[in-house]
C-alpha cells in the first residue's frame, strides 16, 4: 500500500507541496524571523488574494486573456450585500450573504453574455481591452450605490457577525479574520472538487485545454465560458466580501 501511495501522482504533488512549504518556512524563519501574528496575517491576506488569483487563472485558461475586471466583479455584489445591512432595512447577515453570492454569479454571467461573448472571436488584445472597459463600468457602482440606500459613501464597513477577537504576536484578529481562515480552505477545496468530479468542471477543463477540440467533441463551449465567468465572479465576491 505504501508503494502504491508513493507512485500516486496526487500523493507526490501533496508531498512536494508540503516539502516546499516546510523549506519556505525554514528559510523565512532563518532570514527574517517574523512574529507569529505577522505570519497569520499573511495567511489571511494571502488566502483572500489567492481567490482573486484563481479567478484570474481560470479566465486566462478559458479565454487566453488577463481579466482586468476580476476585482470589480466581486466589488459590486459585495457592496450590494453590505449596504442593505447598513441601511434602514437592516438585512441580516445570513440572508444577505447567500443573496449576494447569487448576485455575483448572475453578474458574471451577465458580463460574459453582454461583453465577452460579443468579442469571443476577436483578437485577444481587443478582448483584454474590453475587460478594462468592463472594470471602469463596474467601478462606478460601489461609489454610487450608497446613495441609493440613503447612506454616506464613508459608511462602507459592517461589523463582523462573529463577536470574537484574539491576539497573536502583538496583532489583534477579529471575526472577519476567523471567517476568512475557515471559508478560504473550504472554497478552494470545493473549487478543486468542482473541476475534478463534476461534468461541468470537466467540460471547463476540456474547453480550457482546446476550445476547438472540445467543440468538435460536442461540448457547448459558449456555455462553458459563461460558467467560467460565473465561477470567477463568485471567487472575487468571496475574496472582497
Amino acid at each position: 500500500m505504501f508503494d502504491q501511495a508513493v507512485e500516486n501522482r496526487h500523493v507526490r504533488r501533496v508531498a512536494g507541496a508540503a516539502a516546499a512549504a516546510l523549506v519556505y518556512w525554514a528559510v523565512l524563519r532563518r532570514i527574517f524571523n517574523p512574529p507569529a501574528g505577522v505570519l497569520l496575517q499573511g495567511i489571511v491576506v494571502g488566502g483572500l488574494t489567492a481567490l482573486i488569483a484563481f479567478g484570474l487563472a481560470l479566465v486566462y485558461r478559458a479565454n487566453r486573456i488577463i481579466n482586468f475586471a476580476q476585482g470589480d466583479l466581486g466589488g459590486v455584489p459585495a457592496s450590494l450585500g453590505v449596504l442593505p445591512m447598513l441601511s434602514t432595512t437592516s438585512l441580516p447577515y445570513l440572508v444577505a450573504f447567500p443573496l449576494t453570492i447569487v448576485s455575483a454569479v448572475v453578474l458574471g454571467a451577465f458580463v460574459e453574455f453582454v461583453f465577452i461573448r460579443r468579442f469571443f472571436k476577436a483578437p485577444r488584445l481587443i478582448l483584454t481591452v474590453v475587460t478594462i472597459g468592463v472594470s471602469q463600468i463596474l467601478a462606478v457602482f460601489p461609489v454610487a450605490m450608497p446613495r441609493w440606500f440613503g447612506l454616506q459613501t464613508s459608511q462602507n464597513r459592517y461589523p463582523s457577525p462573529i463577536d470574537l477577537s484574539f491576539d497573536v504576536g502583538g496583532r489583534t484578529f477579529g471575526g472577519n479574520e476567523v471567517i476568512a481562515l475557515v471559508v478560504v480552505p473550504i472554497v478552494i477545496g470545493a473549487l478543486a472538487a468542482f473541476f475534478r468530479f463534476t461534468n461541468i468542471g470537466i467540460a471547463v477543463r476540456a474547453s480550457a485545454e482546446s476550445a476547438d477540440r472540445a467543440s468538435l467533441l460536442g461540448i457547448p463551449v459558449r456555455r462553458v465560458q459563461t460558467v467560467v465567468w460565473m465561477v470567477a465572479a463568485g471567487l472575487a465576491f468571496v475574496a472582497v466580501f
